[in-house]
Formats: structure tokens, sequence, C-alpha cells
């Protein structure tokens, strides 16, 4: 009998996998259930909310796949709107030659693939500032070469592309989910991976993971092309929901930097950090539109700022802190007044 409890106790997991896998778990089903909820915006049959949920989802998709290589690796992308803007150009030059719209968004998937391979072979040798710095200049440059171009073809780089039937706009609303839904599922089995686990060592000590013989190299480029997929399919549901556009819009810096803000804001390198962020941010941008105030700009310069200042963590580690640390066997109203001095405690130890 010993020898049988002996071995029950060698074949169950320690207590902190148990909890990890129930994280993991418990993130997936949050998750699931705020896109369930966002789903059902089009029953409402108010084309002002879905025009603005469409828009804060596809946020959402670029916040989740700039985590895969700003988050997980740790490498900070200010250019990823590049992959955007392929996207939208490749489905818009497709849909004007005649060619079916999904034609188009698999072939700016591919594209943007490739691009991010060819790009991330060369800039993925830098680090730190000069990585970010030729990331954003790649940006810039493909945006100018678009515009001199005249890619479009009426004048500028404009893009200009049928209006799609009323039908469309309910339907591109569930592409956008769906393609929040893929990035979800991406990240859960991202941090279940050995090819995640690698990442996260890169992110926190490269050389340590070098060292321990973690081809470090060919796993950024990995997570590089990883995040420029669904961040071109992205872009290429934007070009048919927009059908209008140009170089300015779909290769516009302050997407980029967007998506940086929306990922740190609900917390980097989790799996509902970008969905958070995104929504939280997204919503009061456009509630301060709705009320008259054109106040995006600011508030994202001010969202960096107390970001950087008051959740470095992002939001997501910030309740994970205090939840880890709760104590088992109190009250509810004493778990309440627990929570309340950690805040305490947190705002004084910062200095907030």
């Amino acid at each position: 009998m010993a020898t049988d409890l002996h071995q029950s106790v060698v074949a169950s997991p320690p207590p902190e996998k148990i909890k990890e896998r129930r994280e993991w778990l418990w993130s997936l089903l949050i998750g699931l259930a705020i896109l369930v909820a966002i789903a059902t915006i089009p029953a409402y049959g108010d084309a002002s909310l879905l025009h603005t949920w469409t828009l804060i989802v596809m946020y959402v998709v670029l916040a989740q796949s700039w985590n895969f290589i700003g988050g997980y690796a740790g490498y900070a992308a200010f250019g990823n709107v590049t992959f955007f803007g392929i996207g939208a150009y490749t489905v818009g030059l497709l849909v004007l030659a005649g060619l079916p719209f999904w034609v188009g968004l698999i072939a700016g998937g591919v594209i943007a693939g490739m691009f991010a391979l060819l790009l991330g072979l060369p800039v993925l040798r830098l680090r730190g500032q000069y990585f970010a710095v030729a990331t954003l200049g790649t940006a810039e440059a493909l945006r100018e070469f678009v515009e001199v171009k005249d890619i479009g073809g009426r004048g500028g780089g404009l893009m200009s592309l049928p209006l799609p039937s009323l039908d469309a706009y309910p339907f591109l609303f569930y592409a956008f989910i769906m393609l929040s839904l893929l990035c979800l599922l991406i990240t859960v089995v991202l941090t279940q991976s050995k090819f995640g686990y690698a990442l996260i060592a890169i992110r926190e000590n490269e050389q340590v993971a070098q060292a321990l013989g973690i081809h470090t190299y060919w796993y950024k480029v990995g997570a590089f092309v990883l995040s420029a997929v669904p961040t071109a399919l992205a872009g290429g549901l934007y070009a048919y929901w927009a059908t209008g556009f140009d170089p300015g819009t779909v290769f516009d810096r302050g997407i980029s930097i967007e998506m940086v803000l929306l990922t740190f804001l609900g917390g980097s390198g989790t799996i509902l950090g970008p969905i958070i962020g995104g929504i939280l941010f997204e919503t009061a941008s456009f509630q301060f539109q709705t009320s008259g105030l054109n106040l995006h700009n600011t508030l994202l310069g001010l969202s960096i700022v107390l970001v950087t200042i008051i959740l470095p963590q992002g939001l997501i580690r910030f309740i994970q802190e205090f939840t880890r640390r709760s104590t088992p066997g109190l009250t509810p109203a004493n778990r309440f007044m627990e929570g309340l001095r950690r805040v305490r405690r947190f705002i004084a130890a910062n200095g907030i």
C-alpha cells in the first residue's frame, strides 16, 4: 500500500503545474466568452455599433499579432504596420484585377509572410533600439515607395475598391472575430509548446538561451513571420471593408504604436492581454469620438505615459499578482478588504 501511495504521489503533477494549466485554460475560456459576447453585436441591427466594433476587433487582432514578436520574443517591432499595408494593397490590386476577395486575402498573408522572412533574416541580427528603428524605417520606406510609384493608380497610391453589399459588412465583422479567435488559439498553443518556451527564454535573457543550445535566431525569425501573417490578413479584411485607402492610412506608423500600447496595456506575453487592452483603449477612444471630442492621438500619448509609469506589466499581470497572493479561507468581504490593502501597499511602494 505504501508503494501504491508513493507511485501516486510521484505520478501526480506538482501544484505549480496544475495552477499553470488552470491559468491558460481560464484565459482561453474567458477569451472565448469575450469573443462570443462581441459576436452578438450584429443582432442589435445598429450599423454604427457594427462599424465601431469591427474596428475594435481589428485592433485586437493587430495587438494579438504583435504579441508574438513583441510580447513573447521581447523584440520591439515598430514596423508591423508594414504587413498591414501589404495585406491591404494585395487585396486591393487583386480585387481590381477581377480575382475573388478571398484569393487576395490568402495572397496577402503569403506575401507578408515571405516579406517578413526576408526582412527578418537581416534585421533580427540587430537588438534593442537598432531593431526597432530598422523595422520602423522599413515601414516608412515602403509607404514612400507605394506613394511615389502610385501603386493604386489613382494618384499618390490611392486605392478605391467597389462598394461591397450591405450583407458583406456583418461577414467582414465575423471574419475579424474568427481571425481574433485564431490568434487566441495560436497564443494558447504557443504558451504550451517548445517554440513558445524558447521565445520566452529569448525574452528573458537571449545570451543565456543561446548558451542553453536554443537557436535563438531562427526562433525570432519564426515569431516575426507568425506576427506578420495575421496582421496582413487584418489589413486585407480592412481594405475590402473600407473600400478606399491610401499609403498614409494603411502604412501609418501610429498603427504600429497602437499595437504596442494595446499589448502592454493588457499585458504583453499573456493570452488575454492584447484582447483586454484593445477593447479598453479602443472603446474609450470611440466614446470620445461619439461625444464630439477627437482626442485619439491625445489619448494614445497619455495612455503610453500612464502604462509606462503605473502599469509596466499590464492589467493582466497586475490582477494575477493579487490573485496569487490571496489567502485561502477568507470570506468574500475579508478577501475584498485584503485586496484593497494590497492595492494601497502597491500604490505606496511605487510612489503613485
